[in-house]
């Protein structure tokens, strides 16, 4: 059976599991598109606590495997390297 939780997370505990690798994106997840405008007016939303959307996360584990990559801009040298670690997300706004 799937579940969901809606529980939330601060914005520097996403990013620090981000550099760190434990959150990954599936190797299917499109590149990055925003130009430097929409990414300004998001972290202006975001400053101001307005609602932005949301960003699902999806746990590793189970019986499919999904290859996994870094989000863009993170050294994929300096990430974890367990897998059962990483959760892929794909971002939702």
């Amino acid at each position: 059976m799937t579940t969901f939780d809606s529980t939330k997370r601060s914005l520097p505990e996403l990013l620090k599991d981000i550099t760190n690798g434990k959150i990954q994106l599936p190797n299917f997840q499109r590149g990055w598109v925003w130009d430097d405008d929409h990414v300004q007016s998001l972290l202006v939303s975001i400053a101001r606590s307005f609602p932005v959307g949301a960003v699902m996360l999806m746990e590793t584990g189970g019986e499919v495997r999904f290859e996994t990559r870094p989000v863009e801009g993170i050294d994929p040298d300096s990430v974890t390297k367990e897998s059962d670690q990483w959760r892929p997300i794909s971002l939702a706004a």
